[in-house]
C-alpha cells in the first residue's frame, strides 16, 4: 500500500470514496478522432479539502509519432519503451472511481479519455478554467495565467505531472475561498466500486 491509501493496481483496495482526482494527459494531437492518442498521463488524488493524497504519472506510449516535440517534449526515444495506455487502465481507474475528476481545460482531457475502456467511471467532473471567473481576477484564463494571478508557482508547462500539480493548487485556492462541490461528491461517492480491468499491466515509465 502507498502512503496514500491507494495500492497498486491489482491489490484488493480500491480508491478511498469521496474526495477529488486531478488529471492532466499530453497527447500527440488534439483529435482522438483522427487517430491522436495520449502519450503522458499525470493523476493527483485529493481529499474532501484539497489535501493531496496519491499522485501517479506515466509516459504513455502512442503507438504513432509524439506529435508537437516542441510543446510538450516527448520524443519518440522517450515513449519507445514505455506502456501502452490499455497497460496502465488499473492505475487511472482506481484513482477516478468514486471521484470528482478535475482538470483545467477539462473538455480536452475528456476527448482522450471518454474513447479508453472502462470510461464509464467518469461521472462528475470541474474544470479549474470555467470555474476560474468565480475565484480568479478577469484577465486570461489559461492555467499559466490564473496560477500567476493567485500566486501559485508553475514551471515546466505542458508536462503532465507539473500540470496536474499547478491545477491541484488552483483548485486550493478556490476551496480555500469557500467554493464547494459536495453534492458533485456524494454522486461520484455512488459509482460502482473499481474492479481491475483483466487486461495486462505494466508499471508505470516516469519522464
Amino acid at each position: 500500500m502507498t502512503s496514500s491509501g491507494l495500492e497498486p493496481a491489482g491489490g484488493a483496495r480500491v480508491a478511498a470514496r469521496q474526495g477529488y482526482v486531478v488529471v492532466d494527459v499530453e497527447t500527440t494531437g488534439f483529435s482522438p478522432a483522427k487517430g491522436d492518442q495520449i502519450c503522458e498521463i499525470a493523476l493527483i488524488s485529493l481529499d474532501t479539502d484539497g489535501s493531496t493524497v496519491d499522485e501517479w504519472h506515466s509516459l504513455i506510449n502512442p503507438r504513432r509519432g509524439t506529435g508537437a516535440v516542441h510543446v510538450h517534449g516527448i520524443t519518440q526515444a522517450m515513449v519507445a519503451g514505455a506502456p501502452v495506455i490499455e497497460e496502465v487502465l488499473d492505475e487511472v481507474w482506481q484513482r477516478i472511481a468514486g471521484r470528482v475528476l478535475v482538470a483545467h481545460n477539462i473538455s480536452f482531457d475528456l476527448r482522450f479519455l471518454k474513447i479508453l475502456p472502462g470510461s464509464h467511471w467518469l461521472t462528475e467532473t470541474l474544470c479549474t478554467q470555467r470555474l476560474a471567473p468565480e475565484a480568479v481576477s478577469d484577465g486570461k484564463w489559461t492555467l499559466g495565467a490564473c496560477c500567476e494571478r493567485v500566486g501559485i508557482p508553475f514551471s515546466n508547462a505542458h508536462a503532465a505531472l507539473a500540470d496536474a500539480q499547478a491545477t491541484a493548487e488552483l483548485f486550493r485556492f478556490y476551496l480555500g475561498r469557500g467554493l464547494s462541490w459536495q453534492s458533485e461528491l456524494d454522486r461520484a461517492a455512488q459509482a460502482p466500486e473499481w474492479r481491475p480491468s483483466g487486461l495486462p499491466q505494466r508499471q508505470a515509465r516516469p519522464r
